[in-house]
Formats: C-alpha cells, sequence, structure tokens
C-alpha cells in the first residue's frame, strides 16, 4: 500500500548465459503458526449501493520501502558494510510504437466504480488479475468484479470491505491480489488487512472459492502478520507490523503469501515475511498450519518484495514439490546488476501438522537497473488541478523492486521497473528476466537464460505485469506516458533477448488529474499510478491488464480519473 511517495549511459549486457555469483544459502528463521477460518461469504450476495457523492478523499502514511531497505544495509556499516560504486544508467535501444487491436479488449474497473462500490476513492489502482474456466477475475483496491471471457461483466463491481466481512471504519484493506488454480479449479482472493482498531491486530486475508464458479462461496481465513510475540507471531523488532505489499503465488501443494513488513507506530522495516500453507487444507475448509518465513538475509541487507510464482502448469513441478521466488536487491539505491532467486523445496510436506519445507537463495549476475523517475505525461485538461490553481504533475513510475515472477516450462520469468536512458533523457523503462532454476540434492543453482530492457524514446514505460503460457510463450501488460503520450495501456510480447514493439492497446485520452499529486491532499506534485499490472496465462492464451487514462471521468467529484484496461492476447 503507498498512496504517497516523495518526488524523486551503460551498454546492454547481451541476453546470452551469465554466470551465477554469489553463494547458495539457507535463508532467515521459521516459525509454524496457523491459520483461521473465520468464516464464508458469497461473492455478490452483498447490495451494491450506488454513491451520489463520495467522501473526500484522505492521504494514508507512505510506507518507503526505498528507505526501509535501506536502513537494512546501514545497520550492518559498523560490521564494515561499505557501499559500492553507483553504476551508471542503462541505455538500451528503444523499442518502437505501434498501435494494436486484440481481438478481446475492454474497458475494465474505474474511479467510478470504486466510488460506487465503496463511497469513496483509493489511489493507486493496485492490480488483481486472474482468469480461468471461462471467468475473468479483477481486484483493484477495494472494488470487485468477474467478467466473461468476451468483456461482460458477469457481477456488479462491489466492495471488497462487504466481501471479507470488514468494517471500513474499524480496519484498512490493501493490495489485492488474485489466483485460478487450474487443476483444482478453486479461485483465491488475498489482501492485506493493515489494522483492525477492534482486534488492535494486523492481518492478512485470505478468500479462497468452494466451486470452480469465482460467483459462489467461498472460505475466508485470516493469518496474524502483527510479529509483536503475542497470539503466536514471533517477536519482530519494532512490532506491532503489519504486511505492506503482499505478493501471492502457488504451486501444486501450497499457496504462498510474501509482504513487506513495516512497523504501524513507528520507522521500523523488517524486510520480506513468506507465509506458506496447503492448498489442500485451504480448498477443504478444514484446519492448517502457516509456515512463517522471517529476517531473510540477501547479500547486503534483509530480503524485500520476494515475488512467489505462480504457473500456467503444475504438472511440471517436481514430485517433492518446488516453489520458486524471485527478488531484486538494489539496497544501496545506487542501481544494481544482481537478482535473487528463490526455492522453497518439498512443499509436499505442508499438508503435514509439521511441515518439513527448507528455504534456499542464490544470486544470479543481471543487466543494470535502478530506481526510475517519475513520468512526464502529455499536456492537456486537469481539472481537478486547475481548479485548485496548481500545475499539472509527473506521475509515480514506482522504484525497482520485483513486480512479478511465473515459472514455465522450466524458466522464472520476472520483470521490474528501472531507470533507463535513450541518450538524451532519463526514462522510465522496464528490465526483465528469463532465469532457469534447478534444484539438485538440496542446492539451488540458477542460470541467466535472457534478459533485456522495454523502453519508448522520449517518454517512460512502467509497472510491468508479466504472462507466461505453459509452452514458454510471453508477454507483457505495462502503462506508456511522456510527452508524447496522455497515460496509455500497453503490452509487448517477449522472447528470452527480445521485445516486441510497444504495442498501445487503450490509448490515455486526457492526463492523469489525481488527487495524490495536489498538496492540498497531501501530496508533493507527483500523482500516484500503478504499483502493479498484471499477466496471467489461461491456456494458450495471456490476459493483461493495466491502468490508463480514458477522459471523460469527473475528477472533480471522484477526485481522480483512472480506470484499467484489459486484453486478451495469443501466441504468435
Amino acid at each position: 500500500m503507498r498512496l504517497m511517495k516523495d518526488c524523486l549511459p551503460a551498454l546492454l549486457l547481451a541476453a546470452a548465459f551469465v554466470s551465477q555469483v554469489g553463494a547458495q544459502s539457507v535463508a532467515g528463521n521459521m516459525t509454524l503458526t496457523n491459520i483461521q477460518l473465520k468464516g464464508t461469504a458469497i461473492l455478490g450476495a452483498a447490495p451494491v449501493p450506488v454513491y451520489g457523492s463520495v467522501a473526500p478523499p484522505f492521504s494514508k502514511p507512505d510506507h518507503d520501502l526505498v528507505a526501509g531497505r535501506r536502513r537494512t544495509v546501514s545497520n550492518q556499516d559498523a560490521a564494515g558494510s561499505t557501499a559500492p560504486a553507483a553504476l551508471p544508467a542503462p541505455l538500451p535501444i528503444p523499442n518502437a510504437v505501434s498501435k494494436s487491436s486484440p481481438s478481446v479488449a475492454f474497458q475494465g474497473l474505474s474511479t467510478v466504480d470504486s466510488a460506487n462500490a465503496n463511497g469513496f476513492v483509493v489511489t493507486p489502482p493496485d492490480q488483481g488479475l486472474c482468469a480461468g474456466h471461462g471467468f475473468v477475475m479483477e481486484v483493484i483496491n477495494l472494488a470487485l468484479v468477474v467478467f466473461n471471457q468476451s468483456g461482460a461483466r458477469l457481477t456488479v463491481p462491489e466492495s471488497v470491505n462487504s466481501f471479507y466481512g470488514l468494517d471500513p471504519n474499524t480496519t484498512v484493506l490493501s493490495d489485492p491480489r488474485c489466483y485460478y488454480d487450474a487443476p483444482t479449479q478453486r479461485w483465491f482472493i488475498s489482501m492485506t488487512d493493515v489494522y483492525n482498531s477492534v482486534t488492535t491486530r494486523s492481518d492478512q486475508v485470505l478468500g479462497v472459492s468452494q466451486t470452480s464458479d469465482p460467483r459462489g462461496a467461498y472460505y475466508i481465513y485470516s493469518i496474524d502478520v502483527t510479529d509483536d510475540g503475542l497470539g503466536g507471531t514471533p517477536s519482530n523488532p519494532t512490532c506491532p507490523c503489519f504486511g505492506d505489499q503482499p505478493l501471492l503465488g502457488a504451486d501444486t501443494n501450497g499457496v504462498y503469501i510474501s509482504t513487506n513488513e513495516f512497523s504501524l507506530f513507528a520507522s521500523g522495516f523488517n524486510g520480506a515475511q513468506i507465509y506458506a500453507v496447503s492448498k489442500s487444507e485451504l480448498e477443504s475448509g478444514g484446519p492448517a498450519t502457516v509456515v512463517h518465513f522471517f529476517n531473510l538475509p540477501l547479500a547486503e541487507g534483509i530480503a524485500y518484495s520476494v515475488q512467489p510464482a505462480t504457473s500456467p502448469d503444475l504438472s511440471e513441478e517436481e514430485g517433492s514439490g518446488v516453489e520458486y521466488f524471485a527478488s531484486a536487491l538494489d539496497f544501496f539505491n545506487l542501481n544494481d546488476n544482481r537478482i535473487g532467486v528463490w526455492a522453497l523445496t518439498n512443499t509436499r510436506s505442508l499438508s503435514s501438522a509439521v511441515p518439513s519445507v527448507s528455504l534456499t537463495n542464490t544470486i544470479v549476475r543481471s543487466e543494470v537497473y535502478g530506481i526510475p523517475p517519475s513520468a512526464p505525461q502529455k499536456a492537456g485538461p486537469y481539472p481537478l488541478g486547475q481548479s485548485l490553481g496548481d500545475p499539472e504533475g509527473l506521475i509515480d513510475s514506482g522504484d525497482d523492486r520485483m513486480q512479478n515472477a511465473v515459472f514455465a516450462s522450466g524458466h522464472l520469468w520476472a520483470g521490474l521497473n528501472t531507470v533507463v536512458s535513450d541518450g538524451k533523457n532519463i526514462n522510465a523503462g522496464i528490465s526483465y528476466f528469463d532465469v532457469r532454476p534447478s534444484m539438485s540434492h538440496g542446492v539451488l543453482s540458477a542460470t541467466m537464460v535472457g534478459q533485456n530492457y522495454i523502453s519508448v524514446a522520449g517518454n517512460s514505460v512502467m509497472y510491468p505485469g508479466i504472462g507466461v503460457t505453459g509452452d514458454g510463450a510471453a508477454a507483457a501488460a505495462f502503462a506508456v506516458s511522456g510527452a508524447s503520450y496522455y497515460p496509455s495501456a500497453a503490452y509487448a510480447r517477449l522472447t528470452p533477448a527480445h521485445a516486441s514493439n510497444v504495442n498501445i492497446v487503450a490509448a490515455g485520452a486526457a492526463p492523469a488529474d489525481d488527487f495524490s499529486a495536489y498538496p492540498q491532499f497531501g501530496g508533493f506534485g507527483v500523482g500516484r499510478w500503478g504499483d502493479y499490472s498484471w499477466g496471467v496465462a489461461d491456456g494458450g492464451s495471456i490476459w493483461l491488464a493495466t491502468q490508463y487514462i480514458p477522459g471523460g471521468i469527473d475528477s472533480l467529484t471522484f477526485f481522480n480519473n483512472y480506470s484499467t484496461y484489459l486484453v486478451k492476447i495469443s501466441p504468435e
């Protein structure tokens, strides 16, 4: 959850074999806890109000991952840790831009949907997307909807608070994810419950469908992530804490949630927390043991944003079960050329009362990446800003954490935001990686098969969401913005060594006019954007979703004017 963020030439490495660097290691501490079954819910059963007006927006505290991860290195300086020399910004060959009209493409949830479902608006539109069994589910912030595969809405956008049975006056939900498990035909919806003023605890909440129809009944679970030594949680520094920016993945045997742990009432940061739980136990509604990994050292600091992988074909996994993860490690905020690859082994044991799993990691040399600059946008009408007497602002291109991970055909794909140069300008771009991980006799190794950048000369691309089919065809959704473009929805097809043209599928019609850009609402001239796009395979096709500005939305009423756009593409 990040509502606000302070304003903030190298040769492209060949996309060929790059040797592994660093030592493989056993990572962190582990404890066992339980997941609580809180009850059941029916998606779409709650009445959906339509609000004639919406409550004034408010800015929530920004939990700064960039500052937090840097502090984990500072704590080691007394032991001799020193910052490396800064690496120059990458100088990739820009991608050409073209327009694309996929046969299936439609507008997703918008700020109007969010306002109607909740009576207030939340920014940025954190993206959750999953597809299968003839359905597509989209979760944006606190609104949820189900489409058929032609784009027709099968449900009315509803409040996620209503779905989970939580009162928005006493709790704060954020950062949705969803996942469709093809082998079992079940749907999973996760979010972070930042702080419940009634229970005085923080949780990860998880809905698990009881049938293959996402419009049916769900089990509702919660995992206590307060980590203050109470309720069976570990006693982590500066806690009580909450799990920000949660991530969701799965393999044949388990479901995996990873968070970044921030203190609720102080400035502490404890890095990534990983929670592993048996998939079959969740789907049966029975009790389940949660394995919690914490205090995960990685290179010079503590690991952050450890992305669990999803997979389009779970049948290819090894018998005892391995879940792979990917993470970045730019601890010094000076650009980096390494990524972390992780493996949780023996996931088959997660259904045991005392699971016997092991988490390991290794570091792989990569192309250079680093924190991107905020993105300009094409000048145009911005009624909210003009009414406040403020200039049109930049939009936030995020940081360089890993955005998502997919394991397919023996390859682990992942991508992130990065700074890039086109020789004249410093812009936001995308770096993506194709890694081949393997486990042999308990030892993890990983080889960089290919890597490259996505960029547009004189403009910015940001927030990659990568989807990969079972046979290895890949594509990424992202947003494009700059002097030539209002914020627009786009995608590129990926190979290990090359990204296609940037295909714009929904051209922006106006600038982003978000309340978070304006000082009157706690902003600093940089509007929130992202935090994520998403991609997911459905058989031989890939669904992609990202954010854009469609125009025609009354930002004076709703305080921002975003929408999302969904496309379905087939491999060429």
